[in-house]
């Protein structure tokens, strides 16, 4: 047992807990009904089509139907659900959802830890390491919430049924429903075949022919569902063509996949791609290299080479889960590595991806207590795993959380754009996607199960951003810098107030209104200190205007106050 003060051991629950509602706070403060890109399709889409259908087989058809790359059954039925319950489509509702799924996952990892019968303190570094923003693009946008971490979810609670199967089939059983659902809802569940497969292969090793049955059960309707996955599925992005780019850059693909493994330690994020990476690559050598030392030093003589002493379950147990969890970041890590370089190595460190890296440091942290016995070692693994899990806890909040103001931002204005422009929810104008877009969005505002939120920072003023715009402030100089895609809008030379929230840029003409949010006041110096900024700055896309001339002005919001006023800046798009 781990010496805990006495202090630390009363305070532990709440210590435990107090991620996971700092957590719950971040989505209370930055989800909004709002639907982003590839939510439009997966969601808008799929209900329009749904309720259109007329037989069981067609809708049955459209749940199962690719979207881009994947198949998404679990957001589609948890679509649906909210939908025949409310009869309304509510995005907070699904990411709330997905944040259900980050609990479940927690708890698998808890029920791991419990068998484990140490000091509850010994948990903390799983709640930080899980419950911080890093993959904010996982954990706050619909789409990537309800397959990253609903398939890691599913897969890891049938891995933690196959690693203790009990008495009865039924828990065999269950592992298999929750495997094929995990398969029809993203790309990545299939690889939780293969790590099922790992956890039978050893325990057919340790504990006889008794699972053989099992495996070969498990083994045919893997290849059966991933046959069935990939029939007719017509759009695989451009992925046949990851072979030649490795077979030209395989360095790029080596180290990507170390990089991918390290992502937890992306303490960097704004810095260049390759100072930025050597951290998390550095870091994923060091994971590799601490796994391969825990499966040598105990997991490989204990799983494949079985000794006549007398075996802990609950151990072995363990192992079988530990073995099916590697399994299945490593084959994501080798995936990723192989597919996703050609897009730019950025995409080793995305947000979307942040979710594995750290579940693989939690993997590694959980398996070192469970092998360690020595009380002195065990009690400095725990100190190791707390310090580090409150230095990630800190660092990911210190960087991502006015990057999930930003997104709120960049979503909120979308819907102005999109409201009054019919062009806002990442599509490019005169692009059969905005049209596509628009129809989605005028269907379901037709059919009453989407309504556009009335919570935006501008919303008291909406009105007045339609109006004709008042005589321009002569005071309010701004600086328009002409590019290829965008127009770069900086103030100068004008009094910014303190304590600004938010802030966008309005371009105005006599048919059309749009609002561009602005970069600085989320730049981590102005977001936590509220200092008074020199200047604002803001990129105008023009792939999201209309051919007009445009008036320039700013929107400036403050805890007290809004101010809108316009300059005598104008720009051209054509």
């Amino acid at each position: 047992m781990i010496p805990v003060v006495p202090l630390f051991r009363k305070i532990s629950p709440l210590l435990v807990a107090f991620p996971v509602i700092c957590f719950l706070v971040l989505v209370l403060l930055f989800v909004d009904n709002i639907p982003w890109m590839d939510d439009l399709e997966s969601f808008f889409g799929f209900l329009i089509n749904y309720t259109d259908a007329d037989s069981f087989s067609e809708k049955w058809r459209w749940l199962l139907a690719p979207n881009n790359e994947h198949r998404i059954l679990f957001a589609k039925l948890t679509t649906l659900f909210f939908y025949k319950l409310t009869g309304l489509l509510n995005f907070r509702w699904l990411i709330f959802v997905a944040f259900g799924c980050t609990l479940v996952i927690w708890l698998v990892l808890y029920r791991i830890f419990r068998s484990m019968r140490l000091p509850l303190l010994a948990f903390l570094p799983v709640s930080l390491i899980l419950f911080q923003p890093q993959y904010r693009l996982t954990s706050f946008w619909a789409i990537t919430a309800l397959q990253h971490l609903a398939v890691t979810m599913l897969i890891l609670w049938a891995l933690y049924w196959l690693a203790n199967p009990g008495r009865s089939p039924w828990r065999f059983v269950g592992a298999i429903l929750l495997q094929m659902l995990a398969s029809f809802s993203m790309s990545n569940g299939l690889f939780g075949w293969v790590a099922g497969l790992g956890v039978l292969l050893v325990q057919w090793r340790l504990e006889g022919m008794n699972y053989l049955w099992r495996l070969v059960v498990w083994a045919g309707l893997g290849v059966v569902v991933i046959l069935l996955y990939f029939h007719d599925f017509a759009n695989l992005q451009g992925n046949e063509s990851s072979v030649s780019f490795f077979l030209k850059h395989p360095h790029l693909v080596i180290f990507g996949f170390f990089t991918f493994l390290g992502g937890l330690f992306d303490f960097f994020p704004t810095l260049d791609i390759f100072p930025r990476s050597i951290l998390p690559t550095l870091a994923g050598m060091a994971c590799i290299a601490l796994l391969f030392w825990l499966f040598r030093t105990t997991m490989f003589h204990s799983l494949w080479q079985p000794s006549q002493k007398p075996v802990d379950r609950k151990l072995n147990h363990r192992r079988y889960f530990f073995v099916g969890a590697y399994g299945f970041l490593l084959v994501n890590a080798v995936v990723v590595a192989v597919l996703r370089p050609r897009f730019g190595y950025e995409v080793m460190l995305i947000s979307n991806y942040m979710l594995y890296p750290a579940l693989l440091v939690i993997l590694l942290y959980l398996d070192g207590l469970s092998e360690l016995k020595d009380p002195q070692r065990l009690k400095k693994w725990m100190t190791s795993g707390i310090v580090l899990g409150a230095l990630v806890w800190s660092v990911m909040y210190f960087h991502h959380l006015p990057l999930l103001a930003a997104q709120q931002a960049t979503r909120q204005t979308s819907v102005f754009n999109q409201k009054h422009n019919e062009l806002g929810f990442g599509a490019i104008i005169g692009s059969e996607y905005a049209a596509a877009i628009k129809r989605w969005v005028d269907t379901a505002t037709d059919k009453g199960f989407y309504a556009y939120p009335q919570n935006t920072f501008y919303a008291p003023y909406e009105q007045t951003l339609l109006n004709p715009a008042p005589p321009a402030d002569p005071a309010l100089k701004l600086l328009v810098h002409e590019m290829d895609a965008e127009f770069r809008v900086i103030t100068e030379n004008w009094s910014l107030p303190a304590g600004i929230r938010d802030a966008c840029i309005v371009v105005k003409s006599a048919r059309h209104t749009y609002l561009f949010p602005a970069e600085n006041p989320y730049f981590p110096m102005h977001f936590y200190l509220r200092r008074r900024m020199p200047n604002l700055t803001a990129r105008v896309l023009k792939s999201f205007m209309y051919p007009d001339t445009y008036q320039v002005g700013i929107l400036v919001a403050t805890s007290e106050s809004v101010d809108i006023r316009y300059s005598n800046q104008t720009l051209i798009v054509r």
